[in-house]
């Protein structure tokens, strides 16, 4: 799999404890991931407070993820708590990922966390339906103004729902800091296009361990890049 590729693609972790953490991140190196993202909300506040000794800085990157269960996480703890469990963690992160309502609760938490070296993620799910264009473009131009990268997932019942949220990247102000696609089975494809046309990265999973509904593999996403990106270059030359 191509270096440049690679780059591009998230695995995400969905550990149930600290054990499991260690396993999994294991095997995301073996198959060659660049950057991880630690999803912990599956662990226990006790196992939360020892994350910082056991996972390395460094390399592989690293978005570190709490979801809250009002955003379709696992988390059930108290806001404040979860915050300052994400402040402890920020010596092994290079990236946090923080909910769209957090963010604009909370807006001096971007700053507070870019003083720590810790670029913010802000993210919005749309978990049960897909707003209209003009809504995640106000959402979009919102989280902008805050954050350094912004993600947008919607759950689409048509394909003009997820060609709604691939339209985002039309404007040149997203390159580089816009990460949108749709979720579930039969929008897997998203996921590779929004790379094509312009994300920072997209989310990927270890083979069969999927954390969300459409997740493909990390060889699955390198595999489909690698086909488009190669022929087109052959095209153009």
């Amino acid at each position: 799999m191509r270096s440049d590729i690679l780059e591009k693609i998230c695995v995400s972790l969905l550990p149930r404890s600290l054990e499991e953490l260690e396993k999994l991140s294991g095997m995301a190196l073996e198959v060659g991931a660049r950057l991880l993202e630690l999803r912990l909300d599956g662990l226990a506040v006790p196992e939360l407070r020892r994350v910082p000794k056991t996972v390395s800085s460094g390399a592989p990157r690293k978005i570190v993820t709490l979801r809250p269960r009002r955003e379709g996480g696992l988390y059930t703890g108290g806001e404040a708590e979860r915050l300052e469990l994400l402040r402890s963690m920020s010596e092994i992160m290079d990236y946090v990922d923080l909910e769209h309502d957090t963010i604009h609760e909370n807006p001096a938490l971007v700053e507070e966390f870019k003083g720590m070296g810790v670029e913010v993620i802000s993210s919005k799910h749309f978990l049960d339906a897909s707003p209209t264009v003009g809504e995640m473009r106000r959402l979009l131009s919102s989280d902008l103004a805050l954050a350094g990268i912004v993600k947008i997932v919607n759950s689409p019942r048509k394909p003009s729902e997820a060609a709604a949220i691939l339209s985002l990247y039309a404007e040149e102000r997203v390159r580089g800091r816009l990460v949108a696609f749709s979720m579930g089975e039969g929008w897997s494809l998203t996921r590779i296009f929004s790379v094509v046309l312009g994300a920072p990265f997209t989310y990927a999973s270890l083979p069969g361990l999927a954390v969300a509904p459409g997740q493909l593999s990390l060889h699955e996403v390198a595999e489909a890049l690698e086909v488009f990106t190669d022929s087109w270059r052959s095209s153009q030359s």
